[in-house]
């Protein structure tokens, strides 16, 4: 797809250069002839451009096509290398880290795990860090790739400008860590530092469910509850940087009619507490002390994966307090769509948020909203990258003004690409 020009030096060869370039990414294996007829460049000045790809190592021959059907010698196909760079992805929670290399489609080659204490300084978790990303600087086709950036989905408010968290309701220590500057020290490769939540988003939005769409959001619910949201193909962060922090939406306010969530609701304040895996567990014991449901459940063998398997049983218990837990994301939903208006919602986060049942009462409710148009043009999805979503969002940020966002950064391109010169 050719994209249009956007910020840095509009200079007109390293357009074409990274046009190219992306039109070959997205289109390959295409031939020269092929490029020029569909980018609408001269062949001579697109054989150039290619030549220089080649050199550099991000374009190769691939073969050859096939001729016409008035013969002739048959076109040498040119297709994108993807190991001609590489990006760093991140994902750094309360109590563990994953790590991974990505190439240049994206696709992770190596991906790591590990966990840590909660209140571990988040200096410490960076010297761990570190041995990853060293293992995998030494791996032969990085080493002869070209470092294109770090991407980092981390929890809390982020100073951009900074790369650093500038608050955090539960991460107190970390708040103000220079992890950017840290990291580029240390990798002399550039830094994108994000929210958890909006990297996921991006990640979901260029690899998920949200392609082909141009406003979505994505619900993430687990240990708390927060929202990444796409506004005509770009994330919008907001002036703070507090776009989408919808966990802490006033519970009792929404709430009207308390016996709709007779099991979860017990006095909390806000959606960030209420919707979380410790209440329904919780929720479920209120149930069992209730007539109906008494004996039901199991109470010694409580827990979210025994509550979902119970409901997809049928057990009534199980049942009705998913049927709580969907209405209380329902109503979220209802305030994000007629606020927003966007084309789709994708739910994702921890198991119980990806389940069928619980998305089935999520759309029930949205169907009771009194603005119908908004609710009716809607798409509720469940995540598709499921546990991969942070990590692919963190590589999205170092890729997206490359390859994926229409805006053509041709300076990024140069100092990428083009060794400055």
């Amino acid at each position: 797809m050719i994209r249009e020009a956007g910020y840095g030096p509009k200079l007109v060869r390293e357009y074409n250069e990274l046009n190219i370039l992306r039109f070959i990414k997205n289109e390959g294996p295409i031939s020269r002839a092929e490029l020029a007829k569909r980018y609408k460049l001269s062949k001579a000045a697109v054989s150039e451009i290619i030549g220089l790809l080649i050199e550099q190592g991000y374009v190769k021959e691939v073969g050859q096509g096939s001729s016409t059907r008035f013969g002739g010698r048959r076109p040498i196909l040119l297709e994108f290398n993807p190991k001609s760079g590489f990006a760093i992805g991140l994902e750094i929670k309360r109590d563990y880290a994953r790590v991974a290399i990505s190439d240049l489609n994206a696709k992770l080659s190596k991906l790591d795990y590990f966990t840590f204490d909660r209140g571990t300084p988040l200096k410490q978790v960076v010297k761990k860090i570190y041995s990853y990303i060293d293992a995998y600087l030494d791996i032969p086709w990085v080493k002869r790739a070209r470092p294109i950036g770090i991407g980092v989905a981390i929890p809390g408010l982020i100073n951009y400008r900074d790369g650093k968290i500038q608050e955090s309701d539960t991460l107190f220590n970390w708040v103000g860590f220079p992890m950017k500057k840290t990291l580029e020290n240390r990798y002399g490769m550039q830094v994108i530092i994000e929210n958890d939540v909006k990297a996921m988003s991006l990640g979901e939005y260029y690899f998920g469910h949200g392609k082909n769409h141009e406003n979505m959001v994505y619900l993430w619910i687990g240990d708390g509850l927060g929202a990444g949201i796409i506004i005509n193909g770009e994330l919008y962060r907001g002036v703070s940087a507090s776009a989408g922090e919808i966990g802490y939406y006033d519970v009792g306010y929404m709430l009207r009619q308390k016996e709709e969530c007779r099991y979860l609701f017990d006095g909390h304040t806000n959606f960030g507490g209420i919707l979380s895996d410790q209440v329904l567990v919780e929720g479920a014991k209120r149930g069992l002390q209730d007539e109906p449901f008494k004996g039901m459940l199991d109470v010694e063998k409580l827990s979210v994966d025994y509550i979902l398997k119970e409901a997809q049983n049928n057990n009534p218990l199980a049942i009705e307090l998913i049927r709580e837990y969907g209405f209380l994301v329902g109503v979220v939903c209802i305030n994000l769509i007629n606020t927003l208006n966007p084309e789709l919602i994708v739910i994702g986060g921890q198991p119980l948020a990806r389940n069928s049942i619980l998305i089935n009462y999520v759309k029930e409710q949205i169907k009771k909203d009194i603005l119908r148009t908004p609710s009716r043009v809607v798409k509720i999805k469940k995540a598709k990258l499921k546990e991969n979503a942070a990590l692919l969002g963190a590589v999205a940020l170092v890729l997206e003004d490359l390859f994926y966002q229409r805006r053509l950064n041709i300076q990024k391109y140069r100092e990428v690409f083009r060794n400055n010169n």
